[in-house]
């Protein structure tokens, strides 16, 4: 190998100026003196010369090191045209990272733009959570399991009957026995009618010893009560952990979620977006973003298009906010969210 490349240095010579000449022996030498070091077999490239530039070369070797490393160079070059843009926020409930990751869509899309513009609802995204019992990677995810493949009142529904089943009350003295009236007939006013917000989530050690059937009973089917089951039991015994979750990246969070019984994609990118609050994630399996995506980009919508090879395509144009850019897709065509 260092006969080799001397040897196409010294044919260099001929046809370069003394410039090349000398940037081309110097790096010859750094290279040979490289491999007699590590003891490593550098691989150079071999090309063939043009028609327009006559014979290859006799020596079977047409400049390897300065060719090989021209062509590193326009890689780099390349790959930082691109390059896409970086987030610099790492959770959308970091202070600032809603408002640039608006600024950067509208600037991005200016279709978005008036969606966003005519969104009178603060983006939901970045709003911190209001409670500590609620902040749990546990909680997130059961609600989650609850959510999947329903609309979203209808899976609004099916939670607060759980919880009004199994949950506890955070303000059992207050009496919401009257309806969500604004007064009663004598005129005074009533307490507005239960909602999720009034509930604990009961704990993964409860939910873990509930009975299927009677889960059932409150609107769930027969897999998501055992799915339910499958969580709160990997949470119980310290399989899924909190701390982890929370340091992982977002394959890794993926990865580790779809590994668990009843946690499928759709699942792991809701808790991505909305339990750990991750600037770019784009959740292509959900019903919703799909139909909103095709009216939003002027594609058709069936039964097996977009693929998610589509949508992730179409979507390049809001990375690194693809998060915050699925929400006003969710708000243009109404759709109820987990937490808007």
């Amino acid at each position: 190998m260092t006969v080799s490349i001397r040897r196409s240095a010294r044919l260099l010579a001929r046809t370069a100026d003394p410039t090349t000449l000398t940037t081309a022996t110097a790096k010859a030498t750094a290279v040979s003196a490289t491999d007699a070091t590590t003891g490593r077999v550098a691989k150079s490239k071999r090309i063939k010369s043009s028609k327009s530039k006559g014979k290859q070369s006799d020596t079977g070797d047409c400049l390897p090191v300065v060719v090989l490393q021209a062509e590193q160079g326009n890689g780099a070059a390349n790959s930082r045209a691109n390059a896409k843009p970086e987030s610099t926020f790492q959770s959308l409930a970091d202070p600032g990272a809603i408002d640039e990751a608006i600024r950067f869509l509208k600037d991005a899309d200016p279709k978005l733009a008036h969606i966003i513009d005519r969104t009178t609802e603060k983006c939901a995204m970045g709003l911190p959570r209001e409670s500590e019992g609620d902040t749990s990677s546990y909680i997130s995810l059961c609600q989650s399991i609850i959510y999947q493949q329903l609309a979203g009142k209808a899976a609004e529904a099916i939670l607060l009957r759980f919880l009004k089943r199994y949950g506890a009350r955070r303000n059992p003295d207050v009496d919401h026995s009257q309806s969500s009236m604004s007064s009663s007939s004598d005129g005074l006013p009533t307490a507005p009618a239960l909602s999720i917000k009034d509930f604990v989530f009961p704990s993964a050690e409860q939910v873990a010893g509930f009975d299927v059937d009677e889960m059932k009973a409150v609107g769930l089917g027969q897999r998501k009560a055992e799915y339910l089951k499958e969580v709160a039991i990997n949470f119980r015994n310290g399989t899924l952990s909190e701390e982890r979750l929370a340091m992982m990246s977002d394959v890794e969070v993926s990865q580790a979620l779809v590994s668990i019984r009843g946690i499928g994609q759709w699942t792991a990118d809701m808790f991505l977006m909305f339990h750990l609050k991750r600037p770019n994630v784009l959740p292509t399996l959900d019903l919703a973003v799909r139909k909103a995506m095709c009216q939003h980009f002027g594609v058709p919508f069936g039964k097996k298009t977009p693929t998610h090879d589509q949508m992730v395509r179409l979507g390049e144009i809001w990375e690194p906010y693809r998060s915050v850019a699925t929400w006003y897709m969710w708000r243009s065509l109404n759709t109820v969210t987990q937490e808007s």
